[in-house]
């Protein structure tokens, strides 16, 4: 890891663990807000499994035709009427 990304790092730590808002931790520090929120998110996308694609097996339990819901942790969701419309989605088309 390079010395600012160990600097960040440590930044991050202390914000998390420190209770305040994002920019009243950079305030009271006198660091940039866009350069916290930028390695924030650098930090972030640089954990293993932070990101990126999971597959997903769709078993059907009942028809084509059965509605299909995907819920994340994070609150994003997606409705498909059918089975085969949730296959044209991970196809990238719309539903």
């Amino acid at each position: 890891m390079s010395d600012k990304r160990v600097v960040w790092a440590k930044r991050v730590a202390a914000w998390r663990s420190s209770g305040e808002s994002a920019a009243g931790f950079c305030r009271t520090r006198g660091l940039s807000h866009a350069q916290f929120v930028y390695w924030q998110r650098a930090l972030r996308e640089a954990q293993p499994g932070s990101m990126g694609l999971v597959p997903v097996v769709v078993e059907a339990a009942g028809s084509a035709d059965a509605p299909i819901e995907l819920r994340l942790p994070n609150g994003v969701q997606a409705r498909c009427a059918k089975v085969a419309d949730a296959i044209a989605l991970a196809r990238g088309w719309s539903c």
